[in-house]
């Protein structure tokens, strides 16, 4: 009898654990691009996917500012649950950090990437078009490490 309890106490323990679920150490964004325009206005849009959370990413992040200023301290990605910053300040397209927080769940998450306009793949053209003075865009996917 009691071999017969313990056998089944160790059967329900093994079911009730966690899997063994391998934790990612990146963020992949993609579609990542930035726009200043001639009256100082700054736009910046791309997408997080991000392997720990898969059911609620991807998602998009956008930001409008004054170009020159620092957007929001409190902008977030569309879904809510990560934070945008500049930890360097006032973006200049040409040469900034861009910083993402996990905003919450069981995995903490807060990486940052430096993006400069003179390294490949972050690609930056002046006066593209009418009424733009800045383009820039990200050539492929940025694995950013957290």
């Amino acid at each position: 009898m009691k071999f017969t309890i313990a056998s089944i106490l160790l059967a329900t323990s093994a079911l009730a654990a966690p899997a063994n679920v391998e934790r990612s150490n990146t963020i992949q964004i993609s579609d990542f691009s930035a726009i200043a325009s001639k009256i100082n206005s700054a736009s910046m849009h791309f997408v997080v996917t991000d392997a720990n959370y898969p059911d609620d990413t991807p998602t998009d992040c956008q930001l409008l500012w004054t170009y020159g200023s620092s957007p929001k301290q409190s902008a977030r990605c569309n879904n809510s649950q990560y934070y945008i910053r500049f930890p360097d300040g006032p973006v200049d397209f040409n040469l900034f950090t861009l910083e993402l927080e996990r905003v919450s769940g069981p995995i903490p998450e807060k990486g940052q990437a430096k993006l400069s306009s003179k390294t490949f793949p972050w690609k930056c053209v002046k006066n593209p078009k009418d009424g733009v003075n800045l383009q820039c865009n990200y050539e492929g996917v940025l694995n950013m490490s957290v």
